[in-house]
């Protein structure tokens, strides 16, 4: 089996099959127009939607909601860095956490992840 490596979009309802093309998919679903917390839930929700996927070894699935996350962490980044350089540090972590997971097959990581992000969360709702 090969796979290439693609950028595709992350439809929930549609099921996939090995025979997409990647042409219209190679869209993302996430509206970068969100605030900072809209996004920020949206990766606590891709998370866990990783975390699943993970136990269920679905690295395809895998793959594709990591795209989303980072694509997620690209756009908050810069706004959580205003704050403190800290928090950037532990969202840096975060992302790596869920990166490691899927590419090395670790589902520990993106666990890890998911009990990290509320803990950001919470602190950027205090600044």
């Amino acid at each position: 089996m090969i796979s290439t490596g693609c950028a595709t979009t992350i439809n929930e309802s549609a099921p996939t099959t090995l025979g997409d093309t990647v042409d219209k998919s190679s869209e993302v679903t996430i509206d970068l127009q969100l605030s900072r917390d809209e996004l920020l839930v949206a990766m606590l929700q891709k998370i866990d939607e990783l975390s699943i996927e993970m136990q269920k070894t679905d690295r395809r699935n895998a793959s594709k909601l990591l795209k989303d996350i980072e694509l997620i962490g690209a756009k908050v980044r810069p706004e959580i860095l205003v704050l403190s350089d800290q928090l950037a540090t532990d969202f840096d972590r975060v992302i790596a956490l869920a990166k490691s997971s899927v590419e090395r097959t670790r589902p520990a990581d993106v666990d890890k992840a998911l009990r990290f992000l509320p803990l950001i969360i919470e602190s950027i709702k205090n600044f």
